[in-house]
């Protein structure tokens, strides 16, 4: 965390002092820094990956739900990334537009676990 937290300020740092002389150079230098902390934060990712595996196992989940966790989970990432870039260049209303698509998809990709959750509750009234 220390890392990632220095890199941050590093970049605000750099990206404030290029803002007064050349200010275009102050976005590249901090998507470079945001690039380079999102890269960071995917290595983190493959233990959140193992330990939803291992709680699979404890639980026995349809792996196709896990599959559909992480796609949502993937998906609040990456749109909150980019609408927070977005926003920092002056483009609020294309990083509002990122963050209603994202909506839309994860409503899209959790169809399945509402048809099972009736599915369980029609089962559960049956019997």
């Amino acid at each position: 965390m220390i890392r990632i937290a220095m890199i941050g300020l590093g970049g605000v740092v750099l990206a404030l002092m290029f803002r007064q002389q050349k200010s275009e150079y102050a976005l590249y230098i901090s998507l470079g820094a945001a690039v380079l902390i999102l890269i960071l934060s995917v290595e983190k990712l493959g233990s959140v990956v193992e330990t939803v595996r291992n709680i699979q196992s404890y639980i026995q989940l349809d792996s196709a739900m896990i599959k559909i966790l992480l796609k949502m989970i993937g998906i609040t990432y990456v749109s909150e990334f980019a609408a927070q870039i977005c926003r920092d260049a002056g483009f609020g209303a294309l990083g509002s537009q990122i963050e209603m698509f994202a909506k839309l998809s994860i409503m899209a990709v959790s169809v399945p676990v509402l048809l099972a959750l009736i599915e369980t509750v029609e089962g559960l009234m049956g019997a």
